[in-house]
């Protein structure tokens, strides 16, 4: 289901039955059904199987859910499309995408799924993952490639061996490249998924990675284990102080314009029209989060898989 909250976005492996019965009590907004890096080719076959059993037989409530496949350009991509869009998921996470001609090509393989199964036209969105030096610099085009693009997820791990930097705490390493998506996404109107924090038991290093990645303007991150989820979910979620500020700024603006004055201060500072929006967005998150029972950061801790 997409509900417009993607602020968590945990990885679920595919060749996983346990996992993946598990993965539809965690408190993400997205689950990340992965068929790609970290199945094994001998696996695949299997874990195809497995995550078109999910997509049928299981309740994922209130989360979006997207499949990440194989790419398009091999044998493995393609029977991955074919065995899980009949199914229906909300998403399809495509790899290392390096130009806006991959898009269009997976756009048209969709299609004539759709159009064979009786489907609706272009309800499967694209998730579009940006993983070396060429699909970053081609990331505009990229994102506005097809109406179904709906994200970009920043894939570091391979970026770093891309472009051959050297990658620390700070993450500096990585700014231009987190930046650059975060602009193309904005350009295009999609939302842009942080990658995640590889260090799964550093609380802190992942608190980090959270806070900047959210000052950046990213609006979620992926995470690698049901223990990060809460964690990212408190970091891409408004705060109390954000939303009395919210209600401040329409409250001032409103009074305002009953003044004839499209302008006023508030705490000091001048506010106008880039504030009322900016207000307006944080109010719409606040109601997305109050509306999906699954968000409560009570909801089962997340239970980790090893449980």
């Amino acid at each position: 289901m997409i509900t417009g909250l993607r602020r968590s976005s945990l990885y679920v492996p595919g060749d996983n039955e346990k996992m993946l019965r598990k993965s539809a009590g965690i408190a993400a907004d997205l689950l990340l059904l992965n068929l790609e890096d970290g199945v094994a080719l001998s696996r695949k076959d299997e874990a195809r199987e497995n995550v078109a059993r999910a997509l049928r037989d299981l309740d994922f409530g209130a989360r979006e859910i997207v499949v990440r496949v194989n790419s398009m350009a091999s044998e493995v991509g393609k029977r991955d499309l074919s065995a899980v869009v009949p199914r229906r998921p909300d998403g399809i996470c495509l790899p290392k995408v390096e130009s806006a001609g991959e898009i269009r090509a997976a756009d048209t393989a969709v299609l004539e799924i759709e159009l064979a199964h009786g489907l609706p036209e272009g309800q499967i969105k694209f998730h579009a993952m940006i993983e070396s030096a060429r699909g970053l610099l081609h990331a505009p085009e990229i994102a506005s490639a097809s109406d179904r693009m709906a994200a970009f997820i920043f894939g570091s791990a391979d970026y770093v061996r891309d472009v051959r930097c050297q990658p620390g705490e700070d993450r500096e390493e990585l700014l231009l490249a987190l930046q650059q998506i975060v602009l193309a996404a904005r350009g295009a109107g999609i939302d842009a998924i942080d990658a995640p924090c590889f260090d799964i038991r550093n609380r802190e290093l992942l608190e980090r990675e959270a806070r900047q990645a959210r000052r950046l303007g990213f609006d979620g991150k992926n995470a690698l284990h049901p223990d990060q989820v809460v964690t990212i979910n408190q970091i891409f979620s408004v705060t109390a102080q954000e939303i009395a500020w919210a209600r401040k700024v329409l409250e001032e603006l409103n009074a305002a314009e009953q003044r004839g004055r499209a302008l006023s201060t508030l705490d000091g500072q001048l506010i106008d029209n880039p504030h009322l929006a900016l207000a307006e967005r944080i109010l719409s998150q606040a109601r997305l989060i109050d509306s999906k029972g699954i968000q409560r950061e009570t909801n089962d801790k997340s239970r980790p898989y090893d449980e």
